[in-house]
C-alpha cells in the first residue's frame, strides 16, 4: 500500500540551469546542472533566487582551477543571467 505524494514532494520544473565548461576531462564539451529550488524538500520564500545562489555556490566551490567558463540561464525567459570566466570570475 502506497500513499499519494504531497505537493512538497512532487517534482517541480526548475527556473534556472547552469551550463558549465570544465578545463579538462569529459566536461570540456559542457555539462548541464539544474537548480535545486527546495530546502530539504521544503519550499522557500523565493525559489528562483535560492536556485541561482545554489548554482553560483557550486561553481564558486569548483573555482577557476576546474571551471573554464559557466553560464546561468533563466529557463522561463530563455536568457543568460550570470556568466563565470576562469580569468575574471563573475562578470555582468
Amino acid at each position: 500500500m502506497s500513499t499519494p505524494l504531497t505537493a512538497s514532494w512532487q517534482r517541480q520544473q526548475p527556473h534556472t540551469k547552469a551550463l558549465v565548461y570544465f578545463i579538462s576531462g569529459p566536461g570540456q564539451a559542457g555539462r548541464t546542472f539544474f537548480a535545486r529550488e527546495l530546502y530539504f524538500n521544503r519550499p522557500v520564500a523565493n525559489p528562483r533566487q535560492y536556485g541561482i545562489e545554489g548554482l553560483k555556490r557550486m561553481i564558486d566551490k569548483w573555482g577557476p582551477q576546474l571551471v573554464a567558463s559557466a553560464v546561468i540561464i533563466d529557463l522561463e525567459r530563455d536568457e543568460e543571467i550570470h556568466k563565470f570566466l576562469s580569468q575574471k570570475g563573475w562578470v555582468a
